[in-house]
């Protein structure tokens, strides 16, 4: 009875375990098709939610995401006149981003994630990231298909210039989950793979050219070598790429971080900053409400409520009183899944990192973010599993 007991038991981890594989694989890898992940996402977790028992506390929880939410989108469309458009897109979007957080947790809780388990889908990931680039890159450089009608078709506005060599910036939302996979990587199994894998992550920082994410990129290199306590493959690879990469695109390089347009880019954050900032010193308490822009200043016609500055819009969006209950609402349900162990330290780093994202980017709330998040928390529980275990 005990025997066939644990056996059901395994089966319902490993299912647990693919279903998550599958759904971070589709939802991350290939850019684009936002109505179809968002679908996935909600599906997975209803049925969860739907078969499944949760503690009092998660209860609670969740039912503070949605009144966090509810009150800011209520507030951009009762009190600021907010297009009831911006406040629904990105109502959902946050939504979203907090419901894979609470996949994540919940699948951390019900079973082992086991190294070669976050291995495989690091790998996976990072390998059809690189490829979806690569070829919307072949398309543009033969002049087959244009990017543009790439992105068109799936769904999804990227940030884009040329690089140097015929080559242009693709930066995709999603991207800024790269760094959290480079940080979990474990690998030392074969050397081939290591190197497609470093390869690929190496292929989608540089088609990406953001300073944020070169920076972000070399930080959780070193953090992982820390981590695993040894100087390895990946981490020789990563700096010979970086080496490489310098001298091959120094030109582009150098313009990219220090030049005029690079200047005038950095005074257009300024700029949004200080806009910004007198909106939230006018509405200090609770903000101008979700989906709410600066009418004189928007970064994006399509997604305007995101700026540069994120955690400034924010502000602006759910006042200090709105914020605080987010940020608690995202440190309580990453630290109530954090296992004690060394392996909390390097969370944090890696945390903190990611949180100043939103000083420089509006892909804090990404999906990339949120499945990179969740990956983060399996390789710190599955440390601190070990840890225990030789205690």
């Amino acid at each position: 009875m005990l025997a066939s007991t644990a056996g059901r038991e395994s089966k319902f981890q490993k299912w647990f375990g693919t279903v998550f594989f599958a759904l971070a694989l589709f939802c991350v890898a290939p850019p684009g098709f936002a109505a179809a992940k968002a679908l996935a996402i909600l599906l997975v977790w209803a049925y969860w939610v739907i078969n499944d028992s949760y503690k009092i506390i998660s209860v609670i929880w969740f039912f503070s995401i949605l009144l966090n939410l509810v009150v800011g989108a209520a507030i951009g469309a009762m009190f600021h006149a907010v297009v009831r458009a911006d406040v629904a897109n990105h109502f959902f979007r946050l939504l979203i981003f907090f419901v894979v957080l609470s996949i994540g947790g919940y699948v951390s809780q019900r079973c082992h994630i086991s190294e070669r388990y976050l291995d495989n889908l690091i790998f996976s990931i990072t390998v059809i990231m690189a490829l979806s680039k690569m070829f919307i890159v072949v398309c543009g450089l033969t002049g087959w298909i244009s990017p543009e009608v790439i992105e068109a078709t799936i769904g999804l506005e990227s940030v884009t210039a040329d690089i140097g060599f015929g080559l242009a910036r693709l930066q995709f939302p999603s991207d800024i989950i790269i760094p959290f996979l480079m940080a979990t990587y474990i690998g030392g199994k074969s050397k081939s793979r290591d190197s497609i894998l470093l390869v690929s992550a190496a292929i989608v920082v540089l088609l990406s050219f953001s300073r944020y994410l070169f920076a972000f990129y070399l930080l959780c290199t070193f953090i992982r070598a820390i981590w695993i306590k040894k100087i390895d493959l990946i981490s020789i690879l990563s700096i010979g790429v970086v080496v490489v990469a310098g001298l091959l695109l120094f030109n582009s390089l150098v313009n990219r971080f220090a030049s005029a347009e690079t200047e005038a880019s950095d005074d257009v954050r300024i700029e949004q900053v200080q806009y910004l900032k007198r909106t939230i010193a006018d509405y200090p308490i609770m903000g101008t409400g979700i989906g709410s822009s600066i009418s004189t200043f928007k970064r994006s016609e399509s997604t305007p409520y995101f700026y540069e500055a994120q955690w400034y819009a924010m502000v602006m969006q759910f006042g200090y009183l709105g914020i605080i209950w987010f940020v608690g609402n995202l440190l309580g349900v990453l630290y109530a899944c954090l296992k004690r162990g060394s392996s909390r330290f390097f969370f944090t780093i890696v945390f903190a990192a990611w949180f100043a994202s939103g000083l420089t980017n509006p892909y804090v709330t990404a999906l990339g973010s949120a499945f990179g998040l969740c990956i983060l928390l399996f390789r710190a529980n599955g440390a601190a599993e070990v840890e225990m275990a030789h205690a």
